[in-house]
């Protein structure tokens, strides 16, 4: 293939990735979008520089429920196919984070484990700091943060504050250990 028709068919598939996220209010360079990707509510998504959709096997989903929730992928951030990300209030993913297959990210849990089943709680802010990696099907609860550089292993449900470095899993998570830093 000649230098000429590779960058055209570059140009081509970023035009395509962009078209697939015009509902985001914004987007940054070269963005690539593999698959499916679904944008629900009247909330705001932003994109950062470099990032990876890969909704090749099975749509990846970004749903912002209110009118004044947000969701914020930073550069070169990855999203592996089946991911879910559902924001009532906020949900950030840092700077070259990783998410896996099938994880489910939620600031809200839509209704309380006890009392009135109708009434909905207060959103808690999620937030994963850059250089996270998130393993396939790990669940993330309201109040998560994810500190700078920590794993999370497959199937984890994560709730809490986890420092910087360290590799948790099991439900609910545990540190399982620690990077050492130097």
């Amino acid at each position: 293939m000649t230098p000429f028709h590779q960058s055209l068919s570059r140009e081509l598939k970023t035009l395509l990735s962009r078209l697939k996220l015009r509902r985001c209010q914004e987007v940054g360079d070269s963005p690539t979008v593999l698959g499916r990707v679904w944008i629900h509510g009247a909330g705001r998504v932003h994109v950062g520089h470099r990032v990876i959709l890969d909704g090749r096997l099975a749509p990846i989903e970004l749903n912002v429920v209110a009118s004044d929730s947000l969701i914020i992928l930073g550069d070169d951030v990855v999203l592996e196919g089946g991911a879910s990300l559902e924001a009532m209030s906020s949900i950030t993913v840092g700077a070259g984070s990783r998410l896996g297959a099938f994880c489910k990210v939620m600031d809200n849990q839509h209704h309380p484990l006890r009392g009135n089943r109708h009434a909905r709680p207060a959103s808690v802010p999620l937030v994963i700091e850059e250089a996270v990696s998130v393993g396939s099907r790990a669940i993330l609860l309201p109040g998560t943060h994810l500190s700078k550089g920590c794993t999370v292993a497959p199937g984890t449900v994560v709730s809490r504050k986890i420092p910087a470095g360290v590799s948790v899993g099991g439900v609910p998570a545990r540190v399982l250990r620690r990077e050492v830093m130097g």
